[in-house]
């Protein structure tokens, strides 16, 4: 192998549904893309689930190690590509069974080239990959961050080949944030014009352990790109020209400071051509930020999850009360301006009861009859289980706590890994009477509040644009901004 340019295969495995797909430009796969182009190395990549149109994963079809269609055209188009490192993605446990049968695929037709996986799901399950089923496929498991970590493996690759024979485990190290390491997504082989939505991240590293962050579940201190540097990061998307640029963070800027510059650049544009959305947290924004907010084209998510006192102090949540007396003051406050916004909510999270779910929609039937119009649409979704840690702090203690029951504990291992299954929870004891995955204890009334908010939707909310009305403004004592604005908005 040639020791002067490593050469690298990023490889993002099909999901195995069309729900579960992707989207055509995966922010993911852009920084490490990126990052190692940057770092010397040659870089493909290879998108499956953009190749293949959503298609099911490649997965054995008969003992003899035939393959189904789709496989066979994964097959050709791994099996034609040569590289010393091939680095797999498994940005979710739907890519879980796809993942190994790529790696199998990729160890069959070039046994010597090294195989590394990173993502979501083998930062928090590695030993998924590690052993089992995965045993002899993975030389690397790269654990939350990846791009320095494949560099260094593609070098070490191109020099010495493959000669480990076992799977080692290891931390990835953080990629520095700064304007050197922004992603490149306007020569991303995958970007085109006129996407419907351009997803990219602005930071790293979470407080909340959540899984959905990108470094992994508690995956270090909160850091980001600079205030400049990120504005400049979202004003370059507009070469694109999406529908809509959506900030994938999981909250928008944990640091108050970073926060109010980037909305205060953000706010200074004049006819913002592209929409922009965000997900923010009513414990960590505020009224000022929300006033930055109406000064641009930013759509917010309201990232409530619950709005039960009980379940946020059953799940040890400080100070429930006044979190909850905050949140609805600023919904109140936003909505008074005018800023088109949705609020998202979970129902059936581990500790959830009747009671629970009542109160949350006790307070939203509150919240709409107090408005007398609206920017704000409601969403609710099911919860689902996605591996965030241990099986202990994952199945074990809900069930200890609370009673929950999570009937498929390692569902992406199934053959046709679903949603469906991973929402097929009972969430404590008060519920057991009901069949996992049962919303009819929220679902009926929760559709009937979210259609009176949806009658209350002011004209220019009903086209996601802020509201200009003084009707809610006045109601609220909120002034709205129309006057400090060019009349021609």
């Amino acid at each position: 192998m040639s020791a002067s340019v490593p050469r690298v295969l990023l490889v993002s495995p099909p999901p195995p549904d069309s729900h579960a797909a992707g989207p055509r430009v995966k922010p993911e796969l852009v920084s490490v893309w990126s990052e190692l182009r940057r770092r010397g190395c040659a870089v493909e990549v290879l998108d499956l689930d953009v190749e293949l149109g959503g298609a099911p994963p490649i997965r054995r079809r008969r003992s003899d190690g035939h393959l189904g269609q789709d496989g066979r055209r994964s097959a050709e188009l791994i099996g034609e590509r040569q590289a010393d490192l091939a680095a797999i993605a498994c940005l979710s446990p739907f890519q879980f069974s796809a993942a190994l049968a790529v790696a199998q695929v990729i160890r069959d037709a070039h046994p010597k080239t090294v195989i590394a996986v990173f993502g979501q799901h083998p930062t928090v399950r590695p030993d998924d990959f590690a052993a089992g089923a995965a045993e002899g496929l993975f030389d690397w498991v790269v654990r939350g961050e990846a791009e320095v970590s494949l560099a260094e493996m593609a070098a070490e690759a191109a020099a010495l080949g493959r000669e480990a024979t076992i799977c080692r485990v290891g931390e990835g190290q953080p990629l520095l944030l700064d304007a050197a390491s922004v992603p490149d997504h306007a020569n991303y082989p995958y970007a085109q014009p006129d996407l419907p939505a351009l997803g990219v991240y602005l930071s790293r590293g979470c407080q909340y352990h959540s899984a959905i962050c990108y470094a992994g579940p508690g995956g270090g201190v909160w850091r980001a790109y600079p205030a400049d540097v990120a504005f400049d990061l979202l004003a370059g998307l507009d070469v694109l020209q999406p529908a809509e640029i959506e900030v994938l963070d999981p909250t928008f800027g944990q640091d108050s400071g970073w926060r109010r510059h980037l909305l205060d650049k953000l706010a200074g544009i004049e006819r913002r051509r592209i929409p922009l959305s965000l997900t923010v947290r009513p414990d960590e924004f505020t009224r000022t930020d929300i006033d930055a907010v109406y000064g641009g084209r930013i759509h917010l998510h309201f990232n409530l999850g619950t709005l039960s006192p009980t379940l946020l102090a059953a799940l040890e949540v400080p100070q429930p009360g006044r979190r909850l007396e905050r949140a609805l003051d600023l919904l109140r406050y936003a909505n008074a301006k005018g800023v088109p916004a949705e609020i998202d909510l979970v129902f059936g999270q581990p500790g959830e009861t009747r009671q629970t779910a009542a109160e949350t929609l006790d307070a939203l039937a509150v919240l709409i009859e107090s408005f007398p119009n609206t920017s704000f649409r409601l969403a609710a979704v099911p919860w689902a289980y996605f591996p965030a840690s241990s099986p202990e702090v994952d199945i074990e203690a809900p069930a200890r706590r609370f009673g929950a029951r999570i009937e498929s504990p390692e569902w992406w291992k199934d053959p046709q890994p679903s949603l469906e299954s991973a929402q097929a929870v009972v969430p404590s004891g008060d519920l057991a009477d009901l069949p996992a995955g049962d919303d009819s204890y929220w679902r009926p009334r929760f559709a009937e509040i979210r259609d009176a908010f949806a009658a209350k939707l002011t004209s220019a909310a009903r086209s996601g644009l802020r509201s200009h009305e003084s009707v809610g403004s006045a109601a609220a004592d909120v002034p709205h901004g129309f006057w400090r604005e060019p009349r021609w908005h």
